[in-house]
Parts: structure tokens; C-alpha cells; sequence
């Protein structure tokens, strides 16, 4: 018998989350191609939507800079494998 997991930081099982969302859009690109382009205009359109409508805060701003960043990250690196 094993022994039980500890639990682990919340820092650990975000970093788990955020590797396990890229290497799942990473996939989900190849087979849709195009979609983390659209994904990538989808959130800039939010983000600028709710700085237009005055909804924005640092907070918020952080979540639509984080998207973009894991976005573009995942995106960057998938072209990078796929050329020659």
C-alpha cells in the first residue's frame, strides 16, 4: 500500500494546471490549426472591451494579460517544433 499524498502548495498544483492547459491547447491546435490565433484575438477583444466600458482593475487586467501570455507561450513554441 502507498503511503497517502500530501497536499500539495497551492503554487504546485497551479503550475500542474497551467502545464496541463498548454500541452491541452498545444494538442487541440493541431487539430484544429488556427484556434489559438482565434483564442489569442478572442481575449484581446475582451480585454479591450471591458477597458472600454470602464470594467477593467489591475486585477482583471493581470487575468487578460496572463491568458494572452500562456496563449501566445503555447502558440510560439507549438510553430517553433512544427518548422524545419
Amino acid at each position: 500500500m502507498s503511503a497517502p499524498n500530501p497536499q500539495h502548495p497551492d503554487e504546485h498544483r497551479l503550475g500542474a494546471c497551467a502545464y496541463l492547459l498548454h500541452m491541452l491547447l498545444q494538442r487541440a491546435e493541431q487539430q484544429q490549426p488556427g484556434m489559438l490565433d482565434a483564442l489569442i484575438r478572442s481575449v484581446t477583444a475582451d480585454r479591450d472591451g471591458a477597458q472600454a466600458q470602464g470594467l477593467a482593475d489591475p486585477r482583471t487586467a493581470g487575468v487578460f494579460d496572463e491568458a494572452l501570455r500562456m496563449l501566445q507561450l503555447a502558440n510560439d513554441q507549438l510553430r517553433a517544433q512544427t518548422r524545419p
